[in-house]
């Protein structure tokens, strides 16, 4: 049977009525609906083992940090100003590196004393692992060129490798917010290692920070102490030239004219003036700064731009301060931070003020030796020769030299003192905006989850289970699919009977079962398709066989014969599968003469006097004598008496051997009017089906046979249509339908049989 597409009116294709999207549709509610309580029965053991897998795994609490982190600033003059500026994402980045590196771990192993922690101890190796390892031990392999870890190191690197695993560090989004998540089996332990990990790191933080300033300060000083060297040897240089060329005068070089008297005169009284000026300017200093005065008042302190923005930033750090002691508490961590850097700032006033001093000190000096020179030159003064002025020009050269070095010199110095400051000046650039917290439940298992996919993972497991072995199964799975494979309308399906139960008792005793109906079905389709297949006059001669033994061969052909007989016909059941003879022992006629004696060549005769109605006549096998059956069956007495039979019978039933590679069937067959395969549901395959149907005359196929359906058919796979359940008919009373003797005595026979 062939599915043509459905079409929608104006000719285009219909995707609502596409038979093979219905029919995909339809496989699969029926297999969701026939493993309905295999998935649920599963689902819910899966989940059941689930929650038993929940309890037994070790549970685990979390516990979160959270930091602001900004690069640490230079100067608390930086800090007033707002800091560095806006978010660096590189530097934030490489933090979060840092937070989760493994020196900053074990770190945390080492401050939180991990290494007793019993989660932190080395576990013994895997299966898989001491396999692998037992593997490589076979392979040779060179020498390791290091020597191993102590046992010591193996214990720290498993307690950081196992660290690793239980902690996360990461970026909040696009801010400078960095969280530090840590895991463990105890609330206690998690909240120590997240706090632990947090306060390591702003401690390397401030190491960092001291270090650096540290550093800076040791080489500007380094830096001062050479320029100062350099300083005074090109001043040397200068003097000594001026002093061996006798060069005292301007630029003209003019010698010791009147003119250069008068300059050199002027030049050595404004000296005198500064160095006074210095003098004085340097003894008030000493007296104020010995005599415990206060050092602001010095006009040189007054006027240092440093010495006035550090005072700012003090005004501001002790307003600060005050708000701070007004809204907080006496432990209010900011007003500490505040102080300490208003200690700080005091600090750097205090060596500013100290520089100037130096400063000072060191103008008056260079001015008491500038006067010295001035001094000596104008005493030296003489004419000015030409060789005086090139000397000038060389004398003008090495000053400059050395003015370009006090430059330098005097700029170290500045920076000097502030560098030395910045070393008291500890801040991180790290805030917790967050402590850890102390979790009061774990986080995992998650129970649910792991009933929820355990429940998944069996309803998966089933419906894996049912397509594969739908995919893999030989059988078939419907009518439709016995009609589309091989080509053959299916005449009935019957239900499948108990061990107990015969299907020729099902049909006397059970005439409006489920059974008896669909062997009535079966009667009408096999007395329809004979009559289109038989030529000449005569009774229907139906065979009856199968592709395989075990499949309710002999069984069909009873019930048939039995069915037929009690719709009023005569009929004659000929048992022809002379190796095994199942219907002769069904009616327990092994010892009565059949159809063996008849190819023999016997005389056969009918009931002489035939009865009114119905009536059922078994014809057993017979004795066989050694001989092989198809050399009976070829003989031409078969077709004698299957014509004889034919024209004395309404219907005559053969119950035949399997198809199998026996000649047997195919004999049967070609004498017969119509054939019957037999299949049973999920145990007949499609290849033995096709197998058998090729040996058969196709012209002569009148359908296939379906046995063993399953009660519960809820899909309708197997169903040709609905039938009347026996609560649904009313009772009626039926007649005892005439038999021929024999058939007679084997039913009272296999009564007396049955249990009461």
């Amino acid at each position: 049977m062939k599915h043509l597409p459905a079409f929608s009116p104006d000719g285009g294709r219909d995707p609502y009525r596409d038979p093979e999207l219905a029919e995909v549709l339809r496989a699969a509610a029926m297999l969701l609906r026939r493993n309905l309580w295999a998935m649920v029965l599963t689902g819910l053991v899966f989940a059941a083992l689930g929650l038993v897998m929940a309890q037994r795994v070790d549970k685990l609490y979390r516990s979160s940090t959270q930091l602001m982190i900004e690069r640490p600033v230079s100067s608390p003059i930086e800090v007033e100003q707002g800091g560095t500026g806006g978010i660096d994402a590189g530097y934030v980045e490489g933090q979060v590196l840092l937070l989760s590196s493994d020196d900053m771990l074990r770190k945390v192993v080492e401050q939180a004393d991990l290494l007793e922690e019993p989660s932190f101890q080395p576990q013994p190796p895997s299966l898989l692992r001491q396999g692998i390892k037992w593997v490589k031990s076979l392979v040779p392999a060179p020498a390791p060129s290091a020597p191993a870890a102590s046992e010591e190191e193996r214990r720290m690197i498993s307690a950081v490798n196992t660290l690793s695993d239980l902690v996360s560090v990461d970026r909040e989004g696009e801010t400078n917010v960095v969280t530090i998540r840590a895991s463990a089996t105890s609330p206690r332990l998690a909240q120590r290692i997240a706090q632990t990990l947090a306060q390591s790191y702003i401690t390397l933080r401030l190491d960092q920070r001291e270090a650096e300033a540290r550093g800076l300060s040791d080489w500007i000083d380094a830096r001062a102490s050479e320029l100062r060297d350099k300083l005074s040897e090109a001043e040397r240089a200068a003097t000594a030239y001026r002093i061996e060329n006798n060069l005292i005068g301007d630029a003209q070089g003019t010698g010791l004219g009147g003119q250069q008297l008068t300059e050199l005169n002027a030049e050595l009284i404004r000296s005198r003036a500064d160095l006074a000026q210095k003098r004085a300017s340097l003894e008030q200093a000493q007296q104020v700064l010995s005599g415990g005065g206060d050092p602001a008042s010095l006009p040189e302190v007054q006027a240092s731009p440093i010495i006035q923005a550090l005072r700012e930033t003090q005004m501001q750090l002790e307003l600060r301060a005050e708000d701070a002691a007004r809204i907080g508490r006496e432990d209010n961590p900011r007003l500490s931070q505040i102080q300490r850097q208003i200690a700080a700032v005091e600090q750097q006033r205090r060596d500013e003020i100290g520089r100037i001093a130096q400063v000072l000190a060191n103008e008056t000096e260079a001015l008491e030796s500038r006067a010295r020179l001035l001094s000596e030159a104008l005493a030296l003064a003489g004419g000015e020769t030409g060789q005086e002025s090139r000397d000038a020009l060389k004398l003008r050269e090495l000053e400059r030299i050395v003015e370009a070095y006090r430059t330098r010199y005097e700029r170290y110095l500045n920076n000097a003192g502030l560098a030395s400051e910045l070393q008291s000046f500890d801040t991180s650039g790290t805030q917790i905006v967050s402590a850890a917290s102390l979790p009061l439940e774990p986080y995992y298992p998650p129970t649910k989850v792991f009933m929820i996919l355990g429940f998944l993972g069996g309803v998966a497991l089933v419906l894996i289970v049912a397509l594969v072995r739908n995919a893999l199964g030989r059988g078939f799975a419907s009518i439709e699919e016995v009609e589309n494979e091989l080509g053959l309308r299916v005449l009935s399906a019957l239900p499948l009977l108990s061990e107990r139960q015969s299907g020729p008792d099902v049909i006397r005793r059970e005439p409006f079962s489920d059974f008896s109906e669909t062997v009535s079905v079966l009667r009408q389709s096999v007395m329809a398709s004979a009559q289109e297949m038989r030529a000449g006059t005569g009774a229907p001669v139906v065979l009856i066989t199968s592709a395989e033994d075990n499949v309710g061969k002999t069984t069909v052909a009873a019930s048939l014969g039995e069915a037929a007989s009690a719709a009023g016909k005569r009929v004659l059941v000929v048992d022809a599968d002379l190796r095994f003879a199942g219907l002769t022992a069904l009616y327990d006629m092994e010892d009565s003469p059949g159809l063996c004696e008849i190819l023999r060549g016997q005389n056969w005769l009918p009931d002489i006097e035939p009865p009114e109605g119905g009536s059922l006549e078994v014809m057993p096998a017979g004795a066989l004598r050694g001989r092989q059956p198809s050399g009976y069956l070829e003989t031409p007495h078969l077709r004698t008496f299957l014509r004889a039979a034919a024209a004395e019978y309404d219907l005559v039933v053969v119950d035949g051997p399997p198809v199998a590679n026996l000649a047997d069937c195919r004999i049967l067959a070609r004498e017969c009017s119509a054939v019957g395969v037999v299949m049973r549901v999920g145990r007949t395959s499609r290849d033995v089906m096709r197998a058998a149907i090729r040996q058969l005359p196709r012209q002569k196929l009148a359908g296939v046979i379906v046995t063993g359906v399953p009660p519960q058919d809820p899909a309708g796979r197997w169903s040709l249509g609905g039938v009347y359940t026996s609560s649904a008919i009313r009772a009626v009373s039926t007649e005892p339908r005439r038999v021929s003797p024999a058939t007679a005595s084997a039913i009272a026979k296999a009564r007396k049989q049955e249990p009461a």
